[in-house]
């Protein structure tokens, strides 16, 4: 009932059970179940830390010191416990003295030498044949920490309560009492009311010795506090060896020495070592550090430098082995080495190469070719014709991702040999003809040449029309009608000289598919007419052009 005392007995396992409130109360039927349930597992002793207490000075004391068999002082094992009622054996050197009365230890006489300890209890378990990780010298003395399965045997007063205030760190660390969770917040603090009485409490933490003790709830006129803030780290060891001389080591971001740390001792778990120096690649290696272990670690850096990167023209993004390092003019840092360098700018050929680098000379200087055959570009040209007869005129064409248009309008310039014609018997009248109006059109494929060069094959066709030097009226519709239509193959070589200005060259070749009635009746009076039909013939251009 409410008010009542009550006495209660539970184990405390190092496993923990389910989360409960510590304060509900028990009923004395239940209260024997479970401990008939807890007392089914096997109870144990774990020995947390085992170390030389270098400036304890108890084991050679006049007062304290304890003679073996032999003659010899004895070395001192303190235990580091709250609990009474341990056994212990070293075999047959066999143990000198036991003295359990002092507060959270006991110290345990043995022989120099031993190798190991038994430890046995009557209900808290038994630590078989435990190796001591040093050696056990004559008159030093040693701390032996320890953990256990306890019985807990306490009086509660639920009519009265305290607050108990916890803090604990680190916050990642775990909270019982009584054998039972405590869930502490994200700062590892959590505050709870009590039942007058004794609790027993264990900290644990991933990488620390776990801490047990005892605390008192028995004041209602003020806040209890449980801190713990000072959990001892399970300690490994790490050596780093670091080239060149000048490095500098640090551990998760501690500056911890230069060029080499010897057995260092640090906290077990994953760690961050990162050894850099001036004119080297800094360099970051994962470790992780284990009890009784010593992890070695060798860091060779690199030499590096600050290259200063700059193109022609500026404004070019460069990339260094596929990694973007900026727009030009622009810097990184780079060990000597041979590297692919890239550097891309629109209207410019991108810029590619594998480069051997040298930390002595950083500068790199990337210089960019002009793309004057666009794929997609407009043309206008004036042209000169020579071969089968002599013209001029202008050319518009277009490329369209490579696909070439383009029609051309000339004038001939050349004549026809002086043709006489006698009209019913008349008085013969003489007259010459030309390839007045010459048009063509053609489409094509351009093929770039590097930035400034591009070749286009070029089929179409060819409308020649004669026209009459005099005017007459006998051949008038004869000379008016002739024409011819020819089919043509070309290919046209255009170079630009500078930004929208070239030059092309395309030798032409042309072949009568059809000619009207005129210009085969001159054809079959004038030679030259007939060469005009068909043949070579070699246009050259001037031209303006602009990338689309």
């Amino acid at each position: 009932m409410r008010g009542s005392r009550q006495t209660r007995r539970c184990f405390y396992m190092n496993s923990g059970y389910n989360r409960m409130t510590w304060t509900a109360r028990w009923t004395a039927s239940t209260l024997l179940l479970i401990c008939f349930i807890l007392s089914s597992y096997g109870q144990k002793i774990t020995v947390t830390n085992f170390y030389l207490a270098e400036s304890d000075l108890t084991a050679q004391g006049r007062e304290t010191a304890v003679i073996d068999q032999n003659n010899e002082k004895c070395a001192l094992i303190r235990v580091q416990t709250t609990q009474k009622g341990f056994t212990f054996d070293v075999g047959s050197a066999g143990v000198q003295k036991v003295d359990d009365n002092h507060t959270g230890e006991i110290w345990v006489y043995v022989p120099y030498g031993v190798r190991h300890i038994s430890i046995r209890h009557q209900q808290l378990g038994s630590l078989s044949n435990y190796d001591f990780p040093i050696t056990i010298q004559k008159a030093r003395t040693y701390i032996m920490e320890i953990t256990t399965d306890k019985v807990f045997v306490n009086n509660y007063d639920d009519s009265r309560k305290q607050k108990l205030h916890v803090k604990i760190v680190p916050a990642t660390a775990t909270l019982t009492l009584n054998g039972m969770s405590v869930s502490l917040d994200a700062n590892g603090e959590v505050e709870q009311e009590l039942s007058f009485g004794t609790y027993t409490y264990k900290v644990e933490a991933e990488g620390y010795y776990p801490r047990e003790g005892q605390i008192t709830i028995d004041n209602p006129d003020q806040i209890q506090t449980l801190s713990v803030t000072d959990l001892k780290p399970i300690l490994g060891k790490i050596t780093v060896h670091a080239t060149p001389m000048v490095a500098n080591i640090s551990m998760d971001g501690k500056a911890v020495g230069k060029s080499a740390i010897s057995a260092m001792d640090w906290q077990i778990g994953t760690h961050v070592v990162t050894v850099s120096a001036q004119g080297y690649r800094t360099e970051k290696r994962i470790v992780t550090i284990q009890e009784n272990q010593t992890t070695e670690l060798s860091v060779e850096l690199t030499q590096v430098a600050t290259y200063q990167i700059s193109s022609s023209p500026s404004g070019a993004k460069v990339s260094i082995d596929s990694i973007m390092v900026g727009t030009t003019p622009c810097s990184t840092e780079l060990a000597s080495g041979t590297y692919l360098v890239r550097a891309t700018k629109a209207g410019y050929k991108d810029y590619e190469k594998r480069m051997s680098l040298n930390s002595a000379s950083p500068s790199i200087k990337l210089s960019l070719k002009k793309i004057y055959n666009a794929s997609r570009a407009l043309y206008f040209e004036g042209n000169v014709q020579a071969g089968t007869f002599v013209a001029v005129g202008g050319t518009l064409g277009a490329y369209i991702n490579r696909i070439n248009l383009e029609v051309a309008y000339l004038t001939g310039t050349e004549k026809s040999e002086t043709i006489y014609w006698t009209p019913n018997g008349e008085q013969p009248q003489s007259m010459t003809y030309s390839p007045k109006t010459v048009v063509s059109g053609k489409v094509g494929y351009g093929i770039a040449i590097g930035t400034r060069w591009r070749l286009t094959p070029q089929v179409g066709v060819h409308f020649v029309k004669l026209a009459e030097s005099v005017d007459t009226n006998y051949y008038n519709s004869i000379a008016d009608g002739a024409n011819v239509v020819s089919g043509l193959a070309s290919m046209r070589l255009s170079v630009a000289l500078i930004e929208h200005l070239a030059v092309s060259v395309t030798p032409t070749y042309t072949f009568a598919i059809r000619q009207s009635e005129g210009y085969e009746v001159l054809s079959s009076i004038s030679s030259k007419i007939g060469q005009w039909k068909d043949g070579f013939q070699v246009k050259i251009g001037i031209t303006a052009f602009f990338s689309l």
